[in-house]
């Protein structure tokens, strides 16, 4: 898969939102995929995007809308299996001692990232 292929899937990715159970932190996430889509555009060395996807740890949240764990990893894993590397182990995006365990329910057969085509102003306005 080429830079601007991923960088389009990272750009048009979506997260099944999780509420009082256990998902990442949307702004955590949604910065992230911010500066991937950035360091792929920008020509940086593939080793360094990877060093990024590795050094990032979000925070878990119960309480408030975060994003299914499972989908995030999904997708992270994507990009490092893209850029040559090899995915993370079970437990590497989530804050340690959160608490948490880190890829969500692995016991559950999960889909992938869902994939959603750009939609227009009105689109998302009116939730359709």
């Amino acid at each position: 898969m080429d830079r601007s292929t991923l960088a389009e899937q990272l750009r048009a990715a979506r997260f099944r939102t999780t509420q009082f159970r256990t998902g990442y932190a949307e702004d955590a996430v949604d910065d992230l995929v911010d500066q991937l889509v950035g360091q792929l555009g920008m020509g940086v060395a593939d080793e360094e995007i990877l060093a990024t996807v590795a050094a990032s740890p979000f925070p878990t949240t119960t309480a408030r809308r975060g994003y299914e764990m499972a989908d995030v990893d999904s997708l992270l894993d994507t990009v490092t299996t893209a850029l040559g590397g090899t995915p993370a182990p079970a437990s590497a995006h989530a804050v340690s001692g959160s608490g948490e365990s880190g890829r969500g329910d692995a016991g559950r057969d999960l889909p992938p990232a869902i994939i959603e085509p750009p939609r227009g102003f009105l689109s998302r306005l009116l939730g359709r």
